[in-house]
């Protein structure tokens, strides 16, 4: 018991300083970042100087080692102030959780340190233009094998960081092949590599600041040392499952902030010739009392399958995320939507923050898995019948 209220008095720490840190520095710089679409490079160097980068490193290799609850929460704070921000964060962390899944110990020695000491970034780009994630997990960039390495050939999409992140996990099929469940493979690719060029542009309706561009592999050469265990390894480890819990933190978050600014006009803004804040109207209350039950569901929920993860298998897992990225999403686009309905026609102005939240929700709801299969797999779970949480070539369906 008193181990269990040290651990919550830590987090409550950690979540304070976080959001003296976004309040401070990362939430003021995000319009900019939105408007310019650019990388939020010293948010990044913020979370630099307290250890957030390395949130997700082991605690005997320098990191935080953040418990899964801890780092929802951490997610969730910072998206209330830069939803792009928190969302590369998230991007990153997951990479540093696969090399803790699937690395040797001289690969996490290497690579580890770069966070670490060192603040660099870490990208994950799985998403190609001629397939989609949420039908089938399927990669057609190929690896092919090279004297000491891999040549990868092929274009992702949606490359989150890119031109910024120093190494980028490029989910590859070994030789070309169709047979993910054995043949799929991470390597964790430099971003200095010959063949590998930014090819679009990053012109979006929201998470602007994630900066996700195509990019074409064209015979780029990778060490073998680069590679991230055998193919097909990370699809057991319960690593790739924590892609949506994270998405739903980030989701929570950004419509956390919405629904709090959206009290506050409420409660100050007076519209002639009335003589009382608009927040004396029952309407209002309506309203606000609605989205505030829904977020804090959908915030229960996150929370319980953050708690419940380590305990739980890679399946249990693909169901946990499912139950929190449906919910928060689902919040999420209620509340920024309704918020701007709330606030009226001056909400749609620049220098608002809720037109940005808005869409930043709407773009960011659509990662995978989508809120059909996420649904089809939480009724799954009900009926007995729960597979994998992406649809693998050699595995279950979902």
């Amino acid at each position: 018991m008193a181990r269990d209220d040290k651990r919550s008095q830590l987090r409550d720490q950690l979540i304070k300083s976080v959001r003296d840190l976004t309040v401070e520095k990362l939430g003021p710089r995000s319009a900019l970042y939105d408007q310019e679409a650019t990388h939020p490079k010293e948010n990044w160097q913020d979370l630099f100087g307290q250890g957030l980068l390395a949130m997700s490193v082991p605690e005997e290799y320098g990191g935080m080692g953040l418990d899964p609850l801890s780092y929802v929460m951490v997610l969730e704070e910072i998206a209330k102030g830069c939803s792009s921000t928190s969302m590369t964060l998230h991007m990153h962390s997951t990479v540093l959780r696969f090399i803790a899944a699937t690395a040797t110990a001289q690969q996490k020695a290497r690579f580890y340190p770069e966070v670490v000491d060192g603040g660099k970034m870490f990208g994950s780009w799985g998403s190609e233009p001629n397939t989609s994630l949420g039908r089938n997990f399927f990669m057609e960039t190929s690896a092919e094998q090279a004297d000491g390495g891999y040549l990868i050939n092929g274009v992702k999409h949606f490359c989150t960081m890119a031109g910024a992140a120093s190494f980028m996990q490029v989910f590859c099929s070994l030789g070309g092949s169709d047979d993910m469940a054995n043949n799929c493979m991470l390597i964790l690719v430099p971003a200095d590599s010959p063949g590998l060029n930014i090819t679009g542009e990053w012109n979006t309706l929201g998470m602007r600041g994630t900066v996700s561009p195509s990019v074409e592999f064209k015979d780029c050469f990778v060490e073998e040392s680069h590679a991230l265990g055998k193919p097909g390894e990370f699809l057991k480890v319960g690593v790739v499952e924590s892609f949506p819990l994270g998405y739903a933190a980030v989701y929570l978050g950004t419509a956390a902030a919405a629904l709090d600014f959206t009290t506050e006009f409420c409660k100050t803004r007076i519209f002639k010739p009335d003589t009382v804040p608009i927040s004396n109207d029952p309407i209002i209350q309506s309203h606000l009392g609605d989205l505030s039950i829904h977020l804090d569901a959908a915030r229960a929920v996150l929370y319980q399958s953050a708690s419940q993860w380590d305990q739980a298998d890679a399946t249990t897992r693909g169901l946990l995320a499912a139950k929190a990225k449906y919910l928060c999403s689902e919040a999420a686009l209620e509340t920024t939507s309704r918020a701007i309905q709330i606030v009226g026609g001056r909400s749609a102005h620049k220098n608002m923050p809720l037109e940005r939240a808005f869409r930043d929700v709407r773009t960011s709801t659509l990662m995978p898995p989508n809120a059909d299969v996420m649904l089809a797999n939480i009724g799954k779970g009900n009926l007995g019948l729960l597979g994998a949480m992406f649809r693998v070539d050699g595995s279950p369906e979902l």
